[in-house]
């Protein structure tokens, strides 16, 4: 059974899958009308403490505009927003008011697809920067290696949060919150264990994650005397 559209009502909808959304996202769109029309992608997602999504977008040449996305509606895990440009390039070819469709697709990437009366165009965007979920193995004294994967998404302009997952000996789940304002490049987030099944899992920490020049991701964790290090490689 498909599910009814939930549609904005001032914060209210649940918005179900928004959080897949959050973060920043590039990618290359190709014309579903005219043959090998493409243009670049760029776009960051935000999400409110209820769920409700807003983005802005950069769409480069030849269209050239930049604009927002306001949601109008939420069926299954699809989302849909209303595009306002707010800026063109002098001889672009933007559209105003056109309807994107936002959906998570396989290897954590997004479904992106644009609409306006009879032209159209479709992409895959990638995760940008810390943003995106990324898999690897701690170092941490007395305990060796584990295993890690930690989730990390845009929350609003230069914010992020986000979850974590340690295997054993760890074996232990949390959230992420942000602290102090981070960049795409680097976050600094505090993490709250909300599930452990060891004593030797630390509640509370400080978590700091830097994009390195070869695409992974450094690794640090501070906390009730203990440090963590390690280097992530993006998942998928």
């Amino acid at each position: 059974m498909t599910a009814a559209p939930a549609f904005a009502d001032g914060g209210r909808t649940a918005w179900p899958g928004s959080s897949l959304l959050a973060g920043a996202w590039s990618g290359t769109a190709a014309s579903t009308s005219s043959a090998g029309f493409t243009f670049p992608v760029n776009t960051t997602v935000s999400v409110a403490s209820t769920g409700r999504p807003t983005g802005t977008v950069h769409l480069g040449a030849p269209v050239g505009c930049s604009g927002t996305w306001m949601p109008v509606s939420t069926t299954g895990r699809v989302t849909t927003f209303d595009e306002d440009v707010t800026s063109r390039v002098p001889g672009g070819k933007c559209i105003n008011h056109g309807t994107v469709r936002l959906s998570a697709a396989s290897g954590g990437r997004l479904r992106y697809s644009w609409t306006k009366d009879d032209g159209g165009s479709v992409a895959y965007l990638d995760p940008v920067g810390v943003s995106g979920t990324w898999t690897g193995t701690l170092v941490e004294a007395g305990l060796g290696k584990v295993p890690a994967r930690v989730r990390v998404v845009g929350v609003s302009s230069g914010q992020m949060q986000g979850t974590s997952h340690y295997g054993a000996p760890l074996a232990c789940s949390g959230r992420l919150e942000p602290q102090g304002t981070g960049t795409q490049r680097r976050a600094v987030l505090r993490e709250v264990i909300t599930r452990s099944d060891s004593t030797v899992c630390v509640g509370v920490g400080t978590m700091t994650l830097s994009l390195r020049s070869d695409g992974r991701l450094s690794y640090r964790w501070e906390g009730g005397g203990v440090t963590s290090t390690g280097t992530l490689r993006r998942a998928g």
